[in-house]
């Protein structure tokens, strides 16, 4: 089994925020959907996501329309705690229930919310990841900075989508 896990930035860091009929947004989620399906032809069967709103959300789901052409790819979502979707808009909600009750596998690396539990959760999918795409706009702060800067200490392949 090869896999690859996911990180990425969330909406309000994306120039067109939450609203995904911007052209933009299509385009990113078309762009991951086209990376994610060459991995899937490079042999890469399993795959990760972290499940925040944004990139992990688009990732999740393109695997999950992947899973119709190509049956025995798998979908893991990696949570860091059972309250992530507290607080989000009861739209969203409905969205991550949906990926989770798809999903082959749900993990949740926290029983409960810590100031840590986020970096435990993107820890956890580099360590279990062969590879790791990123939608990243190149900032050098916030979790998917970390998220990278753990992938290349443990030498770890990345495929850095821009939008």
């Amino acid at each position: 089994m090869k896999s690859c896990c996911f990180t990425g930035n969330r909406p309000t860091r994306f120039p067109w925020g939450y609203d995904e009929n911007d052209e933009r947004c299509k385009r990113l989620k078309s762009e991951i959907y086209s990376e994610t399906e060459r991995l899937i032809e490079q042999g890469y069967d399993w795959f990760i996501s972290g499940m925040a709103l944004g990139s992990d959300i688009f990732c999740a789901e393109a695997v999950l329309k992947l899973k119709e052409k190509y049956p025995s790819v798998g979908l893991e979502c990696a949570l860091p705690c059972p309250e992530q979707s507290k607080g989000w808009s009861a739209e969203n909600v409905g969205r991550y229930k949906d990926i989770i009750a798809r999903a082959d596998r749900v993990t949740t690396v926290s029983p409960h919310y810590t100031k840590f539990c986020m970096m435990k959760r993107n820890a956890y999918m580099v360590d279990n990841a062969d590879f790791v795409l990123a939608v990243w706009n190149g900032e050098r702060s916030g979790g998917t900075f970390r998220t990278l800067e753990k992938a290349r200490v443990d030498e770890k392949p990345v495929k850095i989508v821009s939008y």
